[in-house]
């Protein structure tokens, strides 16, 4: 048991390193001497864990899309609640995500600017994408189902909306300097939260 700990301790590991790199580096710039360098492992024991650096990018994108997924979920409604209780666990749903990135700034980099040299893995983030949009639009249809929205609405297309919106600020948000006159730095990250959720559920005007 031990040592099979130890083996994942170490593939996890390699992962973060290998995140940071492409993130910052670049993944093409990023040989597999540099990560086992950082990792101070051999060669050998990276391609015991994964066939290449294309198989290991792949594997830390699914392992976030899989994080991203889960807190998605926290928006399904499995039964009619009030605006107050709807409004309280998309904030719930918002704050899993926004942690999240927080706490994974190397993953939303490469989530949000992408890889496009590199045809499988930029595939791979459209992918994790549109299974954030499907999350949010059955989260939403739910809801149409459950008669929590009075109006008539495609839930499709109002998560291309919430994903457009989500996309946006967490990229200023991340990426934009601090020391830069942004809006969004200027706020606390609840307060971040609560603001987009609040424009998600009443727009511009509040109604």
């Amino acid at each position: 048991m031990q040592a099979e700990a130890r083996r994942q301790e170490r593939k996890q590991q390699l992962l973060q390193i290998a995140l940071e790199l492409f993130a910052t580096v670049g993944y093409e710039k990023t040989k597999v001497s540099d990560i086992v360098a950082k990792g101070n492992v051999s060669q050998g024991t990276f391609y015991w864990y994964f066939k290449s650096k294309e198989a290991i990018a792949l594997e830390m994108l699914e392992i976030g899309r899989a994080q991203l997924l889960d807190a998605i979920k926290l928006g399904y409604r499995t039964k009619k609640v009030d605006l107050q209780d709807s409004v309280a666990s998309t904030t719930q749903m918002f704050e899993r995500i926004f942690h999240f990135a927080e706490n994974n700034k190397y993953f939303m980099n490469i989530l949000l600017k992408g890889i496009h040299s590199q045809p499988k893995i930029q595939e791979k983030v459209e992918e994790i994408k549109a299974d954030m949009e499907t999350a949010f639009a059955e989260n939403i249809a739910q809801a149409k189902e459950l008669k929590m929205i009075s109006r008539e609405v495609d839930p499709k297309l109002l998560a291309v909306f919430i994903m457009s919106l989500l996309e946006g600020v967490l990229a200023r948000w991340l990426f934009q300097s601090p020391s830069s006159k942004d809006a969004l730095q200027q706020k606390t990250l609840q307060q971040l939260i609560e603001e987009t959720v609040h424009f998600e559920f009443f727009g511009i005007f509040g109604v």
